[in-house]
């Protein structure tokens, strides 16, 4: 990275991060399911018998409902760049599409997980007064980054690069449909393969079950094969980086897609 690049870089991400607290829709999207998601997971102090696996599970509780909302909110992101007379100014942007991609889907992302983060606060409040000790509001950030952000980055990147592609009501509805297919859609009753149940699967079963209690089920889901194993440190870090790697790919072409049609 350049020396000119850096401050281009910065300047974008807080653009981008101020452009998308100014708009309603993305709260309109996040904010209903991040309520539906805390009343899912929220528990009494006397109801909670592990406060980590509680926090664990709340994570996985907001990743799993407030992505869908936040990939189709975002899903504009990158096509709204591709709008007549916006293509000049873009070009003329001092960082290249490697850099200026990720930071345009990297800032309003993290706006967007803003709600959801806050759920899983709020459940490690009970949480802790259920183990009588602070430890689960200092696992809730880590629970929260390794359990719903993976998910939540690798269906944004999915629905910006839909939004290039096809019209974007279609495309919030097919990155809708691949997160349910991928995370819920049971592999028994499913008539299509499924990544449920295996390490390709972005719903974070794994780092929940294999570092923060949550019950085995959300990560191979009893299947067996190689593409199931059972949760553990090595495949939990297998699954961060499997879904890591399929990110960089869908905003790489994603790039590429821009770039085309600019």
């Amino acid at each position: 990275m350049t020396a000119w690049t850096a401050p281009a870089l910065a300047g974008t991400l807080r653009y981008e991060a101020l452009a998308s607290v100014r708009r309603p829709t993305l709260w309109f999207a996040v904010v209903p399911l991040s309520l539906a998601a805390l009343a899912v997971a929220w528990r009494s102090p006397s109801d909670i018998g592990d406060g980590t696996s509680h926090v664990g599970g709340a994570a996985l509780v907001a990743g799993l409902l407030c992505s869908p909302a936040i990939g189709a909110a975002l899903a504009d992101r990158l096509a709204r760049g591709r709008r007549p007379g916006m293509d000049d100014l873009v070009a003329a942007a001092p960082c290249g599409a490697a850099v200026r991609v990720p930071a345009v889907v990297a800032a309003p992302l993290a706006v967007a997980l803003l709600p959801p983060f806050l759920v899983v606060l709020v459940c490690a409040v009970p949480a802790a007064v259920a183990d009588g000790g602070p430890r689960p509001l200092a696992v809730a950030p880590a629970a929260f980054a390794a359990v719903a952000v993976p998910g939540a980055a690798v269906l944004t990147a999915l629905a910006c690069l839909l939004g290039l592609v096809l019209p974007l009501s279609l495309a919030r509805v097919c990155a809708a449909g691949a997160w349910m297919w991928s995370t819920i859609a049971s592999p028994d009753l499913s008539p299509l393969p499924t990544p449920t149940g295996t390490l390709l699967s972005p719903v974070g079963g794994y780092p929940a079950a294999a570092w923060f209690g949550e019950r085995a089920v959300w990560a191979d889901r009893g299947l067996a094969g190689p593409l199931s194993p059972a949760p553990g440190t090595g495949s939990a870090l297998l699954n961060l980086a499997v879904v890591a790697a399929l990110t960089a790919l869908l905003l790489t072409l994603a790039g590429l897609a821009a770039t085309r049609r600019g």
